[in-house]
């Protein structure tokens, strides 16, 4: 398999001013290169540096593997997200930071996945409109993992921290979710929904549900720490129903550390025909009201 190394560019001419490592420019077109020229089952190789990308379309099954500190932003308005994975196409990151990703319809995400199975590993997504949104095959798995997400979110409530529209399975593990601006920290419509070992932490985000899951199926919430701010845009911690359709297979909430401090927190909005496992939970309520449960 090939590998490509994408190395920032220093000096490369004699007149090239000593203090500049690199051209923005010239490294963004780098990147860009590189994964246009990828073949199917390419692992490219990023080293340490800020890239000013814009909107790169992914057409082949490939791993991105950041060596250093990678950010990847984009100073203009893009139309998905600053990786885009087209329709069937399998993607592997590993140690990026996706920053600062803007679109007109206040949709741009740090990674828009519209491919088949996407894996991120040990990467940032911070201060997008979309962490990650991924609308892709009904049979794709997302798998996030040892990942963070700061500050994501336009503040319209319909953009989020992870946001997987469609899929088999979302499986999140010791990932951070912070200050995720008035959307949902995680909103999932897969089929599975499996959290554990994460924190979801409203900080200044005004955050809605940590958890969102509107269409159903069987999910898993464990040994996460969940905090609830006072200023909460909606009181509930996690919700189930199946607004979007679906079927209600499974809900267990099972040992997670959870802290309210909205007055009228409540810790599960369950609209749907199902009977939770609530098992192990350690709940502090800092708000002034008793936080509700089923």
């Amino acid at each position: 398999m090939m590998r490509i190394l994408i190395f920032l560019l220093f000096a490369m001419t004699a007149c090239a001013p000593s203090d500049s490592s690199a051209s923005p420019a010239v490294n963004a077109q780098g990147v860009k290169r590189a994964i246009a020229n990828a073949r199917d089952g390419d692992i490219i190789t990023i080293a340490a540096g800020r890239y000013d990308i814009g909107e790169i379309k992914i057409r082949r099954n490939l791993t991105i593997i950041g060596t250093g500190e990678v950010v990847l932003y984009a100073s203009a308005p893009v139309e998905k997200g600053l990786f885009n994975s087209m329709p069937g196409v399998s993607l592997r990151v590993e140690n990026i930071t996706f920053k600062g990703a803007r679109s007109p319809d206040h949709n741009g995400a740090g990674i828009r996945h519209d491919g088949e199975h996407l894996t991120v590993i040990g990467s940032t997504f911070k201060d997008n409109e979309n962490g990650i949104l991924a609308t892709g095959a009904a049979t794709g798995r997302i798998a996030i993992y040892g990942s963070s997400f700061i500050d994501n979110g336009y503040g319209d409530g319909y953009s989020h921290g992870i946001y997987v529209s469609s899929a088999a399975a979302l499986e999140v593990f010791a990932s951070k979710f912070s200050g995720t601006k008035i959307g949902h920290h995680i909103k999932s419509l897969a089929e599975r929904t499996d959290i554990r070992l994460s924190i979801l932490d409203d900080a200044d985000g005004r955050s809605s549900y940590a958890i969102d899951v509107s269409k159903g199926g069987d999910v898993t919430i464990r040994d996460n720490t969940i905090i609830q701010a006072a200023n909460g845009d909606n009181a509930a911690i996690i919700n189930y129903d199946l607004s979007r359709g679906g079927e209600a297979t499974g809900l267990a909430i099972i040992n997670n550390h959870i802290i309210n401090r909205h007055q009228n927190g409540v810790l599960l909005r369950n609209a749907a025909s199902i009977t939770p496992e609530l098992t192990g939970n350690t709940i502090i309520n800092e708000g002034r009201g008793k936080l509700a449960a089923p």
